[in-house]
């Protein structure tokens, strides 16, 4: 496992659990000043809203996310070929693979609720909700 810098990358089940105020929220809440979110993790939290919700509930909890100011993770072409390879080598979802490859770009532990991360540990940090 590597060693994380001082830093915390939110998957989108962290923000869920944050958001929904779950038995999780607090441990998100002590890392949330210095958290980054991964630009996917803002589409699927958009599009899981939507789901289960309408798109008016889904545009209010996107402006209550912006409204924090944290910075938004875009990938660059390492991130790229990274998320590639992590999906060809753990077979983890592209919106996952992305989520790591960045988190290892940034060199920040992945704050999560997703076991699947589990095959990825010994490349990056996870704090485990």
């Amino acid at each position: 496992m590597l060693v994380s810098k001082k830093g915390f990358v939110l998957d989108t089940s962290a923000l869920i659990a944050f958001l929904a105020d779950e038995k999780e929220a607090s441990e998100v809440l002590k890392v949330l000043p210095s958290s980054r979110i991964p630009f996917i993790c803002l589409s699927e939290l958009y599009y899981i809203v939507w789901n289960k919700k309408d798109r008016a509930e889904a545009d209010r909890i996107y402006g209550i996310v912006k409204s924090w100011n944290l910075p938004v993770l875009y990938p660059n072409e390492r991130v790229i070929l990274n998320a590639g390879r992590i999906k060809a080598v753990y077979k983890l979802g592209i919106a996952d693979s992305y989520i790591a490859a960045l988190s290892m770009d940034e060199g920040f532990a992945l704050v999560t609720k997703d076991k699947d991360y589990k095959i990825i540990a010994k490349e990056i940090k996870i704090m485990a909700l």
